[in-house]
């Protein structure tokens, strides 16, 4: 008897929540008719993409300066509770820390619960401004990942680890230090406002008398707050327009970059898509574009067997084997790989470094800067920009 396929792994619950929101806000709200492609952003959209940004910053910035105000308000009414001269962690104080630990964590499940709806809302409109269309009238499975990649950036939640072809792309990454910049990511906002009251404090105890100052130092939480939300869901939305305007312009350039390729080697094919798997490994994030990219070189050069993909030594190892066409069109598709996710890290900018040097060619990233400038702003990418970098 045949061994049961395994199955997929369930989609985390936030993930279908949010998916499924977009598919009811889509059968209410008929997109606008698309007059270019989707990764062409014109002044119309241009305009009605910063519009829906500035109302869910603000939003954001309000909900968050509502919660905290509400805590502070509490802080200030329940502290005469605090029998004097008694610490403020001890049984003494229980009755205070019950007051403001209920107010602030019911104020904090509601502002958390508006501002993911309000974010979920913010990214379908935007996606639907920009003409992305994520329901159709026939669902493609390409639809479907992109709606879930789009409900992943409103919701902040982290990308697979494990992608198609056995790329992890954990493979050269710190445990530790992920663990560390996970827990500084979810403290943001909590370590801010304790540095800024410790210092407000040694300034407000010189210049103002005690009790005043005491009734003050409650309500720093809430411009901190309200900015930090305000920042991130800035980040937030400015991530979700990458994620909708990718398929659209990986289809253009993976057209146009292998119409001029001629026919490629065996090596050559394992070199395109290994420069994509690289990107992976050194961004250590399975980002949507960069899936969707690896999807496209795939379709391209075929199946290349079991060679492993992900092994950034090898990727630059098989540089000087191939012929001149072959390296300018690796090279290329690296540049798009690096950018394609909106940013040019630092780890980006040394992978392709290395493999600029190990193709013997000068290094220069001037060229890979301005093709993402040209694709996060929305100017569309020309294919001879892409070839300008090798």
């Amino acid at each position: 008897m045949a061994a049961a396929e395994p199955s997929a792994p369930a989609k985390p619950l936030l993930e279908r929540v949010g998916v499924q929101y977009f598919h009811r806000r889509s059968q209410r709200l008929a997109g606008p008719a698309p007059s270019d492609a989707v990764h062409v952003i014109n002044p119309e959209e241009r305009a009605g993409m910063r519009r829906v940004e500035r109302g869910a910053v603000l939003r954001a910035a309000a909900a968050g300066a509502v919660s905290a105000c509400a805590s502070a308000v509490a802080e200030v009414w329940a502290s005469p509770l605090v029998p004097d001269g008694a610490p403020f962690f001890s049984a003494a104080s229980l009755e205070f820390w019950l007051i403001v630990g209920g107010v602030t964590l019911i104020a904090s499940v509601l502002e958390i619960l508006f501002i993911y709806w309000d974010t979920l809302r913010s990214v379908h409109e935007l996606a639907r401004v920009a003409g992305l269309s994520l329901f159709g009238q026939t669902e493609r499975e390409e639809q479907a990942q992109l709606a879930e990649a789009l409900a992943r950036a409103a919701l902040e939640l982290p990308n697979p680890v494990d992608g198609p072809f056995g790329i992890n792309s954990r493979k050269d990454a710190s445990r530790t230090m992920l663990v560390v910049a996970s827990l500084v990511y979810k403290a943001k906002i909590g370590l801010t406002s304790f540095v800024i009251k410790l210092l407000l404090r040694r300034l407000l105890s010189r210049v103002v008398v005690r009790g005043v100052a005491n009734a003050l130092l409650p309500f720093v939480a809430v411009p901190v707050t309200a900015v930090w939300n305000g920042v991130i869901t800035w980040w937030v939305l400015q991530e979700a327009r990458v994620r909708a305007m990718g398929p659209s312009a990986l289809d253009e350039l993976v057209e146009r970059v292998f119409a001029q390729a001629g026919a490629l080697s065996d090596a050559g094919r394992l070199a395109a898509l290994r420069a994509v798997a690289s990107s992976i490994v050194r961004t250590q994030d399975l980002h949507p574009n960069l899936v969707a990219l690896l999807t496209r070189v795939a379709s391209r050069v075929g199946d290349v067997g079991k060679a492993e993909l992900d092994d950034v030594g090898e990727f630059l190892r098989s540089l000087k084997a191939l012929s001149a066409p072959e390296l300018s069109l690796t090279l290329q598709l690296l540049a798009v790989a690096c950018i394609v996710d909106g940013r040019f890290s630092k780890r980006e900018r040394k992978l392709f470094s290395d493999a600029l040097e190990a193709a013997g060619r000068p290094v220069a990233l001037g060229k890979v800067d301005e093709l993402r400038r040209a694709f996060v702003h929305g100017d569309g990418v020309a294919v001879e920009a892409v070839r300008a970098v090798a």
